[in-house]
């Protein structure tokens, strides 16, 4: 009976995807692989018991981890160390929200006040499920999970279907596949079905707020990074519920994506642009940017080539068309450094603005691993100066902490040949490919296999809060308490072994202690370069709020940083983009 219901499930998917293929024949080859999304008798179990990955899931795509050597007693013991204070600093947030706002999405960290912005299910609750497992608090875990089993699906106000995505279905199922624990499984069933009318559009493109309650959306526009984000765990849903629905909606978005040209309003093939109507299937707007309304959908686009193993060939090309336009169009290098900028570009006019926020710190990572996946190495080199600048950012501030925005000085079109180079390297270089009489210039290894610093001399903190290249700025000099640096540290570390991403991410966790810590949580702050008169209250610089990625995402990412290096292997799982871990397998 079993075999027979997966048999129809399998053609029921099938024969949906092929309808809704947007008769591109082409390419009917790659999207029938999905039929791999629904588990058969051999891939589907129950969870019995706690599992921190699959032992017997061999990839078949290249090995992301660097193979690291034995670490000393001095070396563990300053690890340990590190890695229990982040474990520390989590659970002061974490008891702070469990003793203030337990139930409620946010404690406000100034004046121990609840807020619900984001439903009022739990927006904090559900998203440090998998970190409480991670770092293995069990009690802690075991105690949440009665609040959980509390939550009420219906509300009657108008709530991110992306968000309620990531946060609430992704922390549900990664709580799940950790701890086997099939209460949620059905409660990320529970939020799936609620949100699943929000895709009944006429491209299947959900709406960018849903209310349950009144089953209505709130307008025709949406966000690409909105639509683009929620395969991970629609799919992964379909694969324990075994309901192909969850996984059809998913694929329909990609092939929407897939099929989108020049009458849409995609003027640069790969480059999406960050506005969506959804009853036109038309761009909104022609600015393409991998930071705030954007980012999540190119990450997607690798993360669920490596959910999938690399099964449905669709997911790599389209990532590697979107990676090769934004080298050539996007991305800026600044000369004599290796600094390189990741700023929005308008790919119909082809412009770009002098921006960057820490939202894009997201991209090295994404692209490293990219970089080992798809046999790329020219982005491991550009993975490795994007994560310098946003390090920079951190280390040039007077508190050590990052601007949510930054302005930087005059720039270059990314060339891997003159990438590092100063101006007087590159003249130079001119000269020579004009003249065959001259010798070559030597080249410049622009990235040692391994070191301590690029930039000793001027990597340091700056007391006089100026950075130390002329015309680089803050712009909007908030500190949110973003991960998105730390989750490019943690994955270069651990595909690298180089052990100074370690140092950054120490001194990030330090300043966050320093400048961010309250009597019962962490806060925001107001100006990244402080002034020196809030050394003595440095509550006057914080903002009273604490978002739920602090704990997801943040401390996560810290605390794996220092654990050991097989503990949540990137070649076992997959991070959806609020950090939280789905188990990788294999699909054929």
């Amino acid at each position: 009976m079993i075999v027979i219901t997966c048999t129809i499930l399998v053609l029921q998917l099938s024969q949906n995807i092929l309808i809704n293929s947007f008769n591109k024949p082409e390419r009917l080859k790659e999207t029938d692989d999905i039929i791999a999304l629904i588990p058969n008798q051999t891939t589907f179990q129950r969870l019995k018991k706690p599992l921190l990955g699959d032992p017997d899931f061999t990839s078949s795509l290249p090995q992301l981890q660097y193979t690291f050597k034995p670490e000393n007693s001095t070396e563990k013991s300053k690890r340990e160390s590190r890695k229990q204070s982040v474990k520390k600093a989590f659970l002061h947030a974490w008891n702070g929200y469990n003793n203030h706002a337990l139930g409620f999405d946010e404690i406000a960290p100034l004046s121990n006040r609840t807020k619900n912005t984001f439903g009022g299910w739990g927006a904090t609750l559900v998203d440090s499920l998998s970190t409480l497992l991670v770092m293995e608090l069990n009690n802690e875990f075991t105690a949440a999970l009665p609040e959980v089993a509390k939550i009420k699906m219906v509300v009657d106000q108008n709530v991110s279907v992306f968000e309620t995505t990531i946060r609430y279905i992704g922390g549900l199922l990664s709580a799940y596949e950790l701890s086997g624990e099939k209460a949620l499984l059905v409660k990320a069933d529970q939020f799936g079905e609620m949100i699943l009318p929000a895709f009944d559009t006429p491209f299947g493109l959900p709406y960018h707020t849903w209310n349950s309650a009144k089953q209505k959306g709130t307008n025709n526009h949406t966000l690409v990074a909105d639509v683009g984000t929620v395969q991970l765990e629609l799919i992964t849903l379909s694969f324990h519920t075994r309901k192909p629905i969850y996984a059809e909606k998913a694929q329909k978005i990609t092939e929407f994506l897939d099929s989108v040209g020049y009458a849409h309003g995609l003027f640069i093939p790969g480059l999406y642009p960050s506005g969506i109507n959804l009853y036109k299937g038309r761009f909104t707007d022609a600015v393409c940017t991998f930071g705030a309304m954007g980012d999540s959908v190119f990450e997607y686009f690798l993360k669920e080539h490596v959910l999938l193993d690399g099964s449905v060939r669709q997911y790599s090309r389209m990532y590697i068309e979107a990676i090769d336009n934004m080298k050539i169009h996007m991305l800026q290098q600044l000369p004599g450094t290796s600094l390189l900028f990741l700023p929005p570009f308008d790919t119909r006019k082809k412009t770009f603005k002098k921006s960057m926020d820490h939202l894009t710190c997201f991209a090295p990572g994404m692209l490293a691993m990219g970089a080992t996946l798809l046999d790329r190495p020219e982005d491991m080199i550009i993975a490795k100066g994007l994560l310098e600048t946003c390090v920079y950012m951190y280390r040039t501030s007077s508190t050590g902490l990052c601007p949510e925005t930054w302005l930087f000085p005059a720039t270059e079109p990314y060339n891997p040949l003159t990438y590092s180079l100063s101006d007087e390297e590159m003249a130079g270089s001119h000269e020579w490919w004009y003249n065959t009489q001259l010798p070559p210039p030597p080249l410049k290894e622009k990235f040692p296999a391994k070191q301590t610093d690029i930039f000793p001399d001027i990597f340091k903190f700056n007391s006089s809060s100026k950075n130390t290249i002329e015309g680089l700025m803050a712009t909007d000099r908030r500190y949110l308490l973003r991960p998105e640096t730390v989750e490019s540290l943690y994955i270069l570390y651990r595909m690298t072994g180089d052990t100074k991403y370690q140092e950054y991410g120490w001194e990030i966790f330090e300043a966050i202690e320093k400048w961010c810590k309250t009597p019962s949580a962490y806060a925001s702050i107001r100006n990244v370069n402080i002034l020196e008169i809030y050394e003595q209250n440095i509550q006057d610089n914080q903002l009273d709020s604490m978002e739920s990625f602090l704990l997801a995402e943040t401390f996560k990412y810290l605390y794996l940083l220092f654990s050991p290096t097989d503990h949540i292997s990137l070649d076992k799982f997959v991070f959806n983009t609020e950090a939280h871990p789905f188990m990788r397998r294999s699909w054929a």
